[in-house]
């Protein structure tokens, strides 16, 4: 459950609203504008802080008649790139910004690294943004959709990202409607648009990621309903049920754990802990320099993708997260399979067994790795 502070300190800040589609060509961006026409004829002040047309005439149609803030070039190599100009934003203080695809990265150079930072910065002078996003970007799914897709992600956000939007509001059209608009040449020009189609945007593909933008959707509308409801009179003392990741100073098999359970606590829309107990004889000063590196990198990831990360001490394990669940309320806990056999583990002891004993209304997840990701 949020602290009143976190409360107190969001109402200081401005709203974000989200357009979240499965593909380039939806429609997220003409509807962010369709939005801000409207806004505009109720007598609020929108500019568009950076709008990407991609040369797509019905995007640059609704732009007509929207103050729109000139880039900022960032120089670079001899070349310059145009990035969102925040300082000037900022300045100019309109009641909303229209910040289009929240995942890009910004050029060397910049300020900071992700637009999606940028977008923090700006709500926090309270100026509400709505902007646009596909959900293969997300931190949590990227992984996913490379290997269904063949095609490599490299453009992410934190999920946490999408949890700290107001509203998500899902842009929507059917598979075939959208490989037309390929056809047409309404997104691609015509040779990247038959690449397109027998590429990423093959029937298969678009399935896979609509599917997943729908969940998105849903896991972030229960997000919200969760939230309403324990900030109610009738929910005074109850804290959501969470979910637990229990990663060892073995770096190979965390990143596997950490995203299965983080995609369950999206669907739940529930806080997802990854929690590392350090035992004596894996102190800093102890423990191999290049697992501490690992570990490092996946606590890093874990804070990524919007987990809360917790590093705690213990010469028992299974005691520690027994206690760290019951005061947190995790309901669901996740570990790796055991590397040893079943005579060794016998012999030396299994702490998952001893959390099982002890944890009290916990569903334990354990997750059988492949060869890959070992």
């Amino acid at each position: 459950m949020r602290e009143f502070s976190d409360v107190l300190a969001r109402k200081r800040e401005g709203s974000l609203k989200i357009y979240l589609g499965y593909a380039a060509g939806v429609g997220k961006t003409c509807a962010m504008l369709r939005e801000a026409h409207n806004l505009l004829e109720q007598g609020f002040d929108v500019v568009a802080a950076y709008v990407e047309p991609h040369d797509r005439p019905d995007t640059r149609t609704l732009l007509d008649g929207i103050e729109t803030l000139p880039p900022l070039n960032v120089s670079q190599g001899g070349a310059a790139f145009p990035e969102m100009d925040v300082e000037a934003l900022i300045r100019r203080a309109p009641q909303i910004a229209l910040v289009d695809e929240l995942a890009h990265t910004n050029a060397p150079g910049s300020q900071r690294e992700k637009r999606y930072q940028d977008v923090l910065e700006i709500l926090s002078h309270g100026i509400n943004v709505i902007g646009t996003l596909n959900v293969q970007h997300l931190e949590s799914v990227a992984e996913r959709v490379q290997e269904a897709t063949g095609v490599a992600v490299r453009e992410r956000l934190p999920d946490a990202f999408l949890a700290r939007a107001d509203q998500v509001v899902t842009v929507d059209v059917s598979k075939e409607d959208l490989r037309e608009r390929l056809r047409q040449g309404k997104i691609y020009k015509p040779e990247q648009a038959e690449r397109a189609l027998r590429n990423f945007f093959s029937y298969e593909n678009l399935s896979f990621l609509r599917e997943l933008c729908l969940r998105e959707a849903s896991g972030d509308q229960m997000r919200k309903i969760e939230a309403q409801a324990l900030l109610s009179p009738a929910a005074e003392g109850h804290a959501a049920e969470a979910v637990m990741v229990a990663i060892s100073s073995n770096p190979t098999d965390a990143e596997t754990l950490i995203r299965k359970a983080m995609r369950l606590a999206s669907q739940m829309g529930s806080r997802c802990y990854v929690v590392y107990v350090q035992r004596q004889r894996e102190s800093p000063e102890r423990i191999n320099a290049a697992v501490q590196r690992g570990l490092q990198n996946n606590l890093q990831l874990a804070a990524r993708l919007g987990a809360e990360v917790v590093e705690l001490t213990g010469e028992d394990v299974a005691e520690t997260l027994v206690n760290f669940a019951s005061a947190r309320n995790v309901r669901h806990a996740f570990f790796g399979k055991s590397r040893l056999t079943p005579l060794r583990e016998r012999l030396r002891g299994s702490f998952i067994l001893n959390f099982l004993y002890d944890a009290v209304g916990v569903d334990m997840h354990i997750v059988n790795l492949t060869p890959k990701d070992w």
